[in-house]
């Protein structure tokens, strides 16, 4: 882990710890890092999904390559 020094706008620091449910500056940043990296890979699922991805699971071999 890599410790860094940044400036954080008190405002949204409280904001963000009222909507996650955080307290402290670090528990707030890394509970918001993971929040954003999650909403990230559900948005590249949806996007796999809607783009016919679950036709490729149809076939044994395509399923194969998807799970891998």
């Amino acid at each position: 882990m890599t410790k860094r020094l940044i400036d954080i706008d008190d405002e949204l620091l409280e904001a963000a710890q009222r909507e996650l449910g955080t307290s402290g500056v670090s528990d707030t940043v890394r509970t918001a890092l993971r929040s954003a990296a999650a909403a990230a890979a559900r948005a590249r699922q949806i996007e796999w999904l809607t783009d016919g991805g679950m036709e490729s699971l149809a076939e044994p071999e395509q399923r194969a390559d998807v799970w891998r």
